[in-house]
């Protein structure tokens, strides 16, 4: 048995250098453990993802193939072409939701979600709203701007997304502006469309609810979440995250 050990049990205390040393190995130890049981959580959960909705997309793709040719079989010809587009619209946004279903999987299988920076992530949504929208897009960005942590990055990417989308079912615009841009102290995204407008002092309407889960979002990080908006538009939606630093000890 080690000084060490036979210390312990008789209720001796280690040395300084004894005591540091045991710590630093308790904590080396514990860390191992703790990284290996997250690792296979997260396989677990991978599996899980795969084994469930995975294998759940893949059965409405069957069930919207069968709709398909069910209802071509009930339709006249001049009517097929537009169930297709209208099917087929359905079978891309799936095929989306699988893609970013197989992503989650890899990261979740290789221990964690790889970042991307902030002005490509808004590019990112910017690229999948003129996928399926005719409005124009203006991009505006400063070139240092920047998330100060992944959850920043996160809210202010899922703020453009439901933004966005807000404009592509409700908006009928024919032109968006996206500005991104900071200072040392906040970084702001401004989302502007020339659309209908509507009420913002109203409380949301069935289908405007992600109005309150933006706000959420940036509100607990401590941001600020704005919108303004007047019938006959347009309508700008305004979010501002402090720069996160340490507390000072």
């Amino acid at each position: 048995m080690s000084v060490r050990a036979s210390a312990a049990r008789r209720g001796e205390r280690l040395p300084p250098a004894a005591a540091a040393e045991a710590g630093r190995v308790a904590a080396a130890a514990y860390g191992a453990v703790s990284a290996e049981t997250l690792a296979r959580r997260l396989h677990r959960l991978a599996l899980d993802v795969h084994d469930g909705p995975m294998q759940n997309l893949a059965v409405i793709g069957f069930g919207i193939g069968d709709l398909r040719r069910r209802m071509r079989s009930l339709l006249p010809p001049e009517h097929r072409t537009k169930l297709d587009a209208s099917l087929q619209q359905i079978t891309d946004e799936l095929g989306k939701v699988e893609s970013d279903l197989r992503l989650l999987i890899g990261a979740l299988e290789e221990g964690g979600i790889k970042s991307i920076p902030l002005r490509e992530a808004i590019e990112t949504e910017i690229r999948e709203f003129e996928r399926r929208c005719t409005a124009s897009v203006e991009f505006r960005f400063d070139d240092s701007v920047r998330a100060e942590t992944d959850s920043q990055r996160i809210a202010l990417q899922s703020v453009t997304r439901a933004a966005l989308a807000n404009v592509a079912k409700h908006a009928a615009a024919t032109h968006v502006s996206v500005r991104l841009y900071s200072t040392p102290e906040v970084t702001t995204l401004e989302i502007e469309d020339n659309g209908r407008g509507f009420r913002a002092e109203l409380p949301p309407k069935r289908g405007r609810i992600g109005l309150a889960g933006m706000k959420r979002r940036v509100e607990l990080l401590g941001g600020e979440f704005k919108i303004a908006s007047c019938i006959g538009g347009p309508t700008t939606i305004t979010a501002s995250l402090q720069a996160w630093r340490p507390d000072d000890d």
